[in-house]
């Protein structure tokens, strides 16, 4: 019985973990996959899907200081050991193509009226690409392309 007990407990604890309030740091608005995670000084940090692990792994300095939810996770110590410190944000947070996504300087880009324009993904490089001037108008009017103001 007692075993049982632990067992409910757990995972409700598991469950309550990982309920849809726990939202993923990169995909905003995409709710976390207890699965999806990367490890980094021993801290598991959880994703909703393996594009954002994949994409924290290529850049998790950058994700330490652009993101403060994921910030929050490690200590002013462990920052500098990653290489938090070195980091320059850009001035570009989001993808224009997929807005709750949170671009990074190893994200697809494309140089666009003189400057770089970063991307989520290369399929949101190439919608860009079909029609460059109805993407940028739209990021433009989100807010979401401040290198060129």
């Amino acid at each position: 019985m007692k075993y049982i007990l632990s067992i409910l407990f757990f995972s409700l604890t598991f469950n309550f973990a990982f309920s849809a309030n726990e939202e993923c740091a990169i995909m905003l608005g995409d709710e976390v996959d207890p699965e999806e995670f990367s490890e980094i000084l021993g801290k598991k940090v959880y994703f909703c899907c393996g594009s954002c692990v994949k994409a924290f792994d290529k850049a998790t300095a950058y994700y330490l200081k652009a993101v403060p939810e994921l910030a929050k996770l490690f200590s002013d110590a462990e920052k500098k050991e990653l290489g938090v410190d070195k980091v320059t944000l850009l001035d570009q947070r989001f993808c224009p193509i997929y807005p709750e996504r949170i671009v990074n300087p190893e994200s697809k880009s494309v140089e666009y009226q003189g400057k770089t324009i970063y991307f989520w993904s290369s399929s949101a490089q190439r919608r860009w690409k079909r029609d460059p001037e109805k993407y940028f108008k739209e990021a433009m009017d989100r807010g979401h392309l401040p290198q060129y103001k």
